[in-house]
Formats: C-alpha cells, structure tokens, sequence
C-alpha cells in the first residue's frame, strides 16, 4: 500500500479503504483511491501498477461518465466499468463531505461485478463514516 498525497484529510481512511477492498475481492489486481482531479490518495495492489498514472486515466473516466450523465439526463454516475479481453476496471464515483473521489478497483474477468460493486459501496460508507 502506498499514499501518494498524506496531506488529504482522508488520506488513512482512503489507505484502510483500498487494502479493505484488494483483500475483500478475490480477483482483484490493485485498488485506487484518488481525487476526482486526478491524484492518487492510496492504493493497494497484487500486480504493478502506476498509481499516479491510473489516477489520472480514471479521473478522465469519471469526467466522461459524468458528462455523458449530464447530456443524456440519468443522473450523478456511480459506477462505470471497463471490460476487456483480459480484465475489468470498475470505476465508482462518489463525494465525501466536500470530496470528491473516485475508487477504481483493476479485476481479472472471474470477478462476479455484484461483488465488486457491493465492495465499492462498503468502501464508499466507510470512508463516508471517516
């Protein structure tokens, strides 16, 4: 587990978050917790991954979740998924008070997404309970 920015207010809760969640889904690559402007606040992971670089993909992600949200009128964007030939990348945005984060979780395809999304939502509580 490494915290690329301990000056966040929610910096531990985000570490505790993202080994919470690589431990809770078997399948699970790496997790990421990072601002939705792209900087990584803690992440966790069984295979390497550029944690500065991935905050900065999935914050573009998010953006393009929520613009496509705003343009076709469904709403605030929870979770946007990335399933490929090898992998998913599972995307949740959410606020904390007044941050704004995203929690992107790196799979392999054996993973059920109920899983994963039921994992994100206790991580969005308990980071919403810091």
């Amino acid at each position: 587990m490494n915290t690329s920015t301990p000056t966040h207010p929610l910096s531990s809760q985000a570490e505790q978050a993202a080994g919470n969640l690589l431990s809770g889904v078997d399948g699970a690559q790496a997790v990421l917790v990072a601002t939705v402007d792209g900087f990584s606040l803690a992440h966790a992971q069984r295979k390497s991954v550029d944690a500065d670089r991935l905050a900065a993909i999935v914050s573009s992600i998010g953006a393009l979740g929520a613009a496509a949200s705003r343009e076709t009128g469904i709403g605030e964007p929870r979770c946007l998924v990335v399933e490929s030939t090898q992998g998913r990348l599972v995307v949740r945005c959410f606020s904390v008070g007044r941050h704004a984060l995203i929690v992107a979780v790196l799979t392999d395809t054996s993973v059920l997404l109920g899983l994963v999304w039921s994992q994100l939502a206790q991580a969005e509580r308990a980071l919403a309970s810091a």
